[in-house]
């Protein structure tokens, strides 16, 4: 990533979908040290989009935390700016406001020192595919070893923790999503994303077909697909 690609690029005040049971404002962070091709989200990836006035983000949270339930960090991947993260999740604490942080662990030092301080109250990691594969589905060379790190803190914590995965069938199969499986605990909640090819950012993916839904709910039914 791009030193200057940094500060907040979205923002959803309400969103019943990004935290499954809370009413969650959403912010996005720009620019991301991964560059998957599948992603659906390459301007805030690619730090095209705006960089966003975060204090008035901060006083319209602060004006509606009645009616919310929490607050969802997202990206790009917000682990890249983390003195910016940490001082406004702590100012989303001092609001009273829960907090979750998707994230694709890459910095596992961050999410340790987040979780020491308590910024954060349920964490969303990535597995995007087995650790042999990684390169190929985040389009860079990736330091995997970070990321066991990070899975296995998340796996053993007393935290509201979501493990998710991106089904792109035209860059893995059946197997690859049973290898992933293989690395988590039980009873941890895995989430398949079903790939949606419009807003994928290789050209070439937007041609390839969806996931077959039903086949992955008989294959893995203990995964929620979403």
């Amino acid at each position: 990533m791009r030193p200057d690609i940094k500060g907040i690029g979205g923002y959803i005040p309400s969103s019943f979908i990004d935290w499954e049971g809370h009413v969650s404002a959403v912010l996005f962070f720009r620019g991301c040290n991964f560059r998957c091709p599948f992603c659906h989200n390459g301007p805030m990836v690619m730090g095209q989009l705006p960089d966003l006035n975060e204090e008035l983000i901060v006083e319209h949270i602060r004006s509606r935390k009645d009616f919310l339930d929490g607050v969802v960090i997202s990206g790009g991947e917000p682990t890249l700016d983390p003195n910016r993260l940490k001082v406004l999740l702590s100012r989303f604490k001092d609001i009273g406001l829960p907090i979750k942080l998707d994230t694709n662990g890459s910095n596992p030092m961050v999410i340790e020192e987040l979780l020491s301080r308590r910024l954060v109250d349920a964490i969303a990691m990535d597995v995007k595919a087995p650790w042999g594969k990684y390169d190929l589905l985040c389009g860079c060379t990736v330091d995997t070893n970070l990321l066991q790190r990070s899975l296995s803190l998340l796996l053993h914590l007393d935290l509201e923790v979501e493990i998710r995965t991106a089904f792109v069938p035209a860059l893995m199969n059946y197997d690859d999503l049973s290898i992933i499986q293989s690395y988590l605990v039980e009873n941890v909640r895995w989430v398949i994303q079903c790939f949606r090819p419009g807003n994928a950012m290789d050209e070439t993916l937007k041609r390839t077909k969806e996931p077959e839904r039903e086949v992955l709910r008989e294959k893995f039914p203990s995964a929620i697909i979403r």
